[in-house]
This record gives structure tokens, C-alpha cells and sequence, in this order.
């Protein structure tokens, strides 16, 4: 046998290297997604502790939101609707036990928002 891999060698190496780095990839989008998740929730809980509702919060959100992106210029998520989005999602899940909440942290940004608009207009 010479230094040279045996192709079924190499195809084997690339299979195991590609699986690591799709495997990873995936590991990360789960972590940055969890990660998001807790930043909308902590910034819902934020909006929520202070009272903001839709008539007297409205400027007060719409000026958080022009700051925001002001900013986070390469960052998109934080209009107004946005924000009102992140502390109705708090406000609805807070009650909700930990086992439901850590459930919840793990779902893509717009499936807990789903969810909770199913429920309302179900008249929960």
C-alpha cells in the first residue's frame, strides 16, 4: 500500500467530515435560536414590567424601536410590531410552567407567536 488513500479511504474521511460539520451546523442554529428566543422573552419582560400598552406605550415603543435599529443597522426584528410581539409572547407564557417555557424557548421565533394567537382567537 503506497502513502496514497485508498479512494473508498477518502470517501470515507469526506463522509465523516461532512456529516460533523452538517451535524454542527445544526447544533448551532438550535443555540442561536434558544439564545434569540431568551433575548425576546427578556426584552417582552422588560416592556411588560413597565406598562407600556398600545395607546400610551406607542411612542415610547416606536422611539425604542427607531433607537434600536439605529443601533443594530445590519440587525432586522425590531420594529414596533416587533417589540409588541415580544412582550405579548411574554406576557402570555410567563404563567405557563417551566417544563412549557423551556418547550417553548426551543420552537423557531414564529411558532410560539402561532400558538398564541390560535389560543386567542379560540377565545383562551
Amino acid at each position: 500500500m503506497s502513502n496514497e488513500l485508498k479512494h473508498n479511504q477518502y470517501g470515507e474521511i469526506l463522509r465523516y467530515i461532512v456529516a460533523e460539520i452538517k451535524s454542527t451546523r445544526v447544533v448551532l442554529a438550535q443555540r442561536v435560536n434558544s439564545a434569540m428566543m431568551e433575548m425576546y422573552w427578556n426584552i417582552g419582560k422588560r416592556l411588560s414590567s413597565e406598562k407600556l400598552e398600545k395607546g400610551y406605550g406607542a411612542s415610547v415603543v416606536r422611539r425604542l424601536s427607531s433607537d434600536l435599529q439605529q443601533e443594530f443597522p445590519d440587525t432586522t426584528g425590531f420594529s414596533p410590531r416587533n417589540l409588541w410581539d415580544m412582550k405579548n409572547f411574554y406576557e402570555f407564557y410567563e404563567l405557563a410552567d417551566e417544563k412549557m417555557q423551556r418547550s417553548v424557548a426551543l420552537l423557531p421565533w414564529q411558532h410560539p407567536y402561532v400558538i398564541r394567537e390560535s389560543f386567542r382567537n379560540k377565545g383562551f
